[in-house]
């Protein structure tokens, strides 16, 4: 038990740490590098006292439904991967009704500027598409499957 819950600490730790790589990488504040850093260390210990943990008592590590815990992580990342599609699908349709982004061609035609799709959008589109098939398929066999 006590191994399970560290292992959640850790992936709530790396979650966390993610952010302010991202953050950090987008806004370069200085709050978002102590973060990173801070993060790190503790992912780093947290990495250590769980290897040396189990080193020691292996049994506890048999204790763990595997399994149970891929399908809930899977689960999680799908639908996180899928909140940030849809935000993203959702801001650009905003965009798309805004005066500021389109005009009327002579004919009378919509025209939307090229400017309705900004790139980081685009990119955090297309780089997240695999991880949310991979387990987004994960998660759809191992609900149906039942086990």
């Amino acid at each position: 038990m006590i191994v399970l819950t560290f292992i959640i600490i850790l992936q709530i730790s790396l979650a966390i740490h993610v952010y302010y790589i991202i953050s950090y990488i987008s806004k370069k504040q200085d709050k978002d590098f102590k973060g990173f850093l801070f993060t790190s260390m503790i992912n780093i210990f947290l990495g250590i006292f769980l290897s040396v943990f189990i080193l020691l008592f292996p049994q506890d590590l048999k204790e763990i439904n595997l399994e149970r815990i891929l399908f809930i992580e899977s689960g999680v990342i799908f639908f996180g991967m899928l909140y940030v599609k849809t935000k993203i699908a959702i801001n650009i349709y905003k965009r798309t009704k805004d005066p500021q982004y389109f005009h009327y061609s002579y004919f009378g035609k919509k025209v939307l500027h090229p400017n309705v799709v900004k790139m980081p959008e685009l990119f955090t589109y297309f780089l997240t598409l695999p991880l949310t098939l991979v387990c987004g398929a994960y998660f759809i066999v191992k609900l149906g499957c039942g086990k």
